[in-house]
C-alpha cells in the first residue's frame, strides 16, 4: 500500500516543481531579453552624443580649413564689422535708408570648389535666374586681376515683378591654392548704391602667397649657372 502511494505523491511533486522551476527559467530568460535591450539601447545612444559633440565643436569637418597664408583686405567705413562664423573669414553689414541692410561675407575654400561656372550658376539660382553655360555664362561676369589673381566680378539680382526683390555682388578669386568668395546680399537698391565700396574692397585683397610674388621672387634670385669670366 505504501508503494503504491509513493509514485503518485512522488510523481505529483515532481511535476510541481518542474512546472515551478520551467516558469523560473521563462522569467530568468524575459529578465535576460530585457537586460539585452536595454544595453543595446545604451550603445546606440553613445555614438549618437559623439555625433552632436563633433557637430558643435566643428570636427565633423563642416567648415574648410582656414588658409596657411590668410588674404588681406580693407574695409569701407561705412561698413560695420561682424562676428566671424565657422566658415566666414570676413563678416560686415552694410546700413542702408529705411533700416534697410546688406550683408557681406568672405570665404575661402581648397582648391576649385566645385568650379567657377557651378558656383556663378549657384549664385543666380539664389536670385531666380535661369543656368547658363558656357560663352553665354561668360558674357555675365566682368573680368579682372587682383593682386596678381584672376578674379571674376557678378552683378546679379531677383527678375522685375518678383515679390521679395534681393540682389547680390560676388567676387570670385582663384589663387594657386584655393578661391576666395567676396559676397554682398541685399535689397537692389542698396546694392546699386554701394557698388563703387564693393569693387573697392575686392580689389583691395592682397594674397601673401600669390602666384605673380612667387615669380618676382624668382626673377629676383642671381641665376645658379652664371660663369666667370676666367672660365674656359
Amino acid at each position: 500500500m505504501f508503494l503504491h502511494w509513493f509514485p503518485k505523491v512522488f510523481g505529483s511533486w515532481i511535476r510541481e516543481e518542474f512546472l515551478r522551476s520551467r516558469w523560473f527559467a521563462l522569467v530568468l530568460i524575459a529578465l535576460a531579453l530585457s537586460a539585452c535591450d536595454n544595453e543595446h539601447i545604451s550603445v546606440y545612444r553613445i555614438p549618437k552624443e559623439n555625433n552632436q559633440v563633433s557637430l558643435q565643436t566643428g570636427s565633423g569637418n563642416l567648415a574648410p580649413p582656414p588658409p596657411s597664408n590668410p588674404a588681406s583686405w580693407t574695409k569701407p567705413d561705412s561698413w560695420t564689422e561682424k562676428a566671424l562664423s565657422e566658415m566666414r573669414l570676413g563678416s560686415f553689414e552694410v546700413a542702408g535708408p529705411n533700416d534697410e541692410t546688406a550683408d557681406v561675407s568672405v570665404t575661402a575654400f581648397p582648391g576649385d570648389a566645385g568650379g567657377l561656372e557651378s558656383n556663378v550658376n549657384r549664385w543666380r539660382g539664389q536670385v531666380h535666374q535661369p543656368t547658363l553655360e558656357g560663352d553665354q555664362l561668360a558674357q555675365s561676369w566682368q573680368e579682372e586681376t587682383v593682386d596678381g589673381v584672376p578674379t571674376i566680378i557678378v552683378d546679379l539680382q531677383t527678375p522685375d515683378g518678383t515679390e521679395k526683390a534681393s540682389a547680390i555682388l560676388g567676387a570670385v578669386m582663384r589663387t594657386a591654392d584655393r578661391a576666395w568668395f567676396v559676397k554682398m546680399t541685399g535689397p537692389p537698391d542698396l546694392l546699386k548704391n554701394q557698388k563703387d565700396n564693393f569693387l573697392r574692397f575686392v580689389r583691395s585683397f592682397h594674397f601673401p602667397s600669390s602666384s605673380h610674388e612667387q615669380k618676382q621672387e624668382q626673377e629676383e634670385q642671381p641665376p645658379s649657372n652664371v660663369r666667370s669670366t676666367n672660365d674656359k
